[in-house]
Formats: C-alpha cells, sequence, structure tokens
C-alpha cells in the first residue's frame, strides 16, 4: 500500500471517484505543505511547481499497488507521479501526487488551490 495524495475528479463524491476503488480514505481534510499552483484544462485541474502560491486541498489515501497502476495509465502522459508533504491535522506525510507535465499558459487559474470548490462554482 502507498499514501497517495489527490487534489482532482479523484476525490469522494467527483466525476472519476471510481478509479479510487479498492483505496482506503484515510484524511479528507488535507492540503500540500508547500505552496503550488493548479490550473484547469478541458475541465482536468493540473498542479505545477514552480509557481507557487497556494497549498492545494485535497484527500489522502492508502492505494495497493494494482489500483496505484491503474490511475497511472489512467494519468497517462499528462501527469507525473512524485512525492510531496502533505498536511492532515497535526500531522505531515509524504506521499504520491500527480503533477501536470508542460505548462500552465492558457490555462484557468484555480484560486486558493480547491478543486472541489472551484467544481461546485462552475
Amino acid at each position: 500500500m502507498k499514501k497517495l495524495f489527490v487534489y482532482g475528479t479523484l476525490m469522494s463524491g467527483l466525476d472519476k471517484e471510481g478509479k479510487m476503488n479498492g483505496a482506503e480514505l484515510i484524511c479528507a481534510d488535507c492540503h500540500t505543505s508547500h505552496e503550488l499552483s493548479m490550473y484547469i484544462y478541458e475541465g482536468y485541474p493540473f498542479v505545477f511547481e514552480g509557481r507557487n502560491r497556494y497549498c492545494i486541498k485535497g484527500e489522502l489515501y492508502e492505494v495497493p499497488d494494482d489500483v496505484l497502476k491503474c490511475l497511472d495509465e489512467y494519468e497517462g502522459d499528462f501527469y507525473f507521479r512524485k512525492m510531496a508533504e502533505v498536511e492532515c491535522g497535526d500531522s505531515v506525510v509524504t506521499a504520491f501526487m500527480y503533477f501536470g507535465r508542460g505548462h500552465f499558459f492558457g490555462m484557468k487559474e484555480v484560486i486558493g488551490g480547491d478543486y472541489r470548490k472551484f467544481a461546485g462554482e462552475q
């Protein structure tokens, strides 16, 4: 089992949560320890390093290796997975997280780094 921080459509109650079947939610209200930036392209959120503006809000899961492999295939060439520090209450946890490949030019910024709030306002 690996820890995975999700911040977009994979979160509970959102479009692609079914892809998380087999994963266990361990923290429903957490955020990255470091500021990053989030943008939307064709309805999908991308997080980038470099233009650090907000802590990204999301959920933390324990994910079996087979589910993680399926998620890697789903995310495809648009994202890459790497470790990030995530704050859950008083704890800081190191977990995998998907980052966007390429650049954010021409994408709409998600002010505040909260995709759930952004999606609810659309």
